[in-house]
């Protein structure tokens, strides 16, 4: 059957889709996803206005706009060519309530493939969560040689007895991490794990139930933790190790309490510094399942600043010299 006569043209001053510009902006606009917006943008000139309009937000919505966590770090990586992102303006992937599954996987330089890990392939981003007991990331993160990465407001697991997935990997000179309100928990191996002369720093964060240690800082890394806990750990609570490693605890929340093992562990001329003179060491570091709360070897060191009135740090535990044929491990 030929319904050619039947049709008819758009008129614009009786058709229903003559809607004003106010309800495509406010109504329509904001449920296309990036994928839709993206297609509109040659139609015409509004479109590709709406368009620069989301360049300049600097934010997306998962899944509202991107359906998963993967394809957000897809997208951030595209978005990334087009517009210059900074630490004051980061490229902002909101993450709503509920369970954000990571589906793929990294590859380490000695082979040893990461399953279920979201490789960061851009600087200046920040993945912000509803809040630690709202929204969960299954999943491990590596940032290898990014700036400026943000994690907030989440709670990161990746469980599983295979000893390559850890929760977040930072490796590389040029890594840096913010951490904030973020609970890392239940993963295989490390919960955070910082090496190569990456940079972290964590400000109420807890470190639990991980299936080696809460947090390791290494090989000339740098860890910077206010207000953190680091708790049922099957290893140390912190392990600070190899020379030029620097550890931080300030913040009088801190705690390191019923780790497997020590509760921190300095080694190999790694230093751990202790900003916290209105609690004792007892109060900070308790009940480790270890053979000391707190230890050292082969010159690993811990210093404490016992007075508010000075920045003096003084040594609480040192191990001996390191012996020279001492191989490193490699991580």
């Amino acid at each position: 059957m030929n319904n050619r006569d039947e049709a008819f043209h758009y008129d614009a001053e009786t058709s229903r889709l003559n809607l004003v510009q106010e309800v495509w902006e406010h109504e329509i606009i904001p449920f296309f996803n990036v994928k839709e917006l993206a297609m509109l943008r040659p139609t015409c000139k509004w479109c590709d206005e709406q368009w620069q309009e989301f360049l300049k937000r600097n934010t997306f919505r998962v899944p509202e706009q991107v359906p998963t966590i993967d394809e957000a770090m897809r997208i951030g990586f595209n978005l990334a060519k087009q517009k210059e992102y900074s630490k004051e303006k980061s490229l902002m992937v909101v993450l709503s309530e509920g369970e954000h599954v990571v589906e793929g996987s990294f590859t380490r330089s000695n082979g040893d493939v990461c399953e279920n890990t979201l490789d960061i392939t851009c600087s200046n981003i920040s993945f912000i969560g509803q809040g630690k007991d709202k929204t969960t990331v299954h999943g491990g993160i590596v940032v290898l040689n990014k700036k400026n990465v943000t994690v907030k407001s989440l709670t990161l697991t990746n469980p599983d007895e295979n000893i390559t997935l850890v929760g977040l990997r930072v490796q590389g000179e040029e890594a840096s991490v913010e951490m904030m309100d973020v609970s890392v928990k239940e993963c295989g191996s490390e919960g955070l794990i910082v090496v190569s002369g990456a940079s972290v720093k964590a400000t109420q964060c807890e470190f639990s139930e991980n299936g080696w240690t809460g947090a390791c800082v290494h090989d000339g890394s740098k860890g910077i933790f206010t207000d953190c806990t680091f708790h049922h750990n099957e290893n140390y609570g912190v392990w600070a190790d190899n020379v030029g490693t620097l550890v931080e605890l300030q913040g009088e929340q801190t705690e390191i309490r019923h780790n497997s093992g020590d509760g921190l562990c300095a080694s190999t001329n790694a230093i751990i510094n202790i900003y916290i003179p209105t609690r004792s060491i007892t109060a900070l570091i308790h009940d480790n399942e270890g053979e000391e709360d707190l230890s050292t070897c082969d010159g690993g060191k811990i210093q404490s600043q016992l007075s508010s009135s000075s920045l003096e740090l003084t040594i609480i535990h040192e191990g001996p010299p390191a012996s020279d044929d001492e191989d490193e491990e490699d991580y």
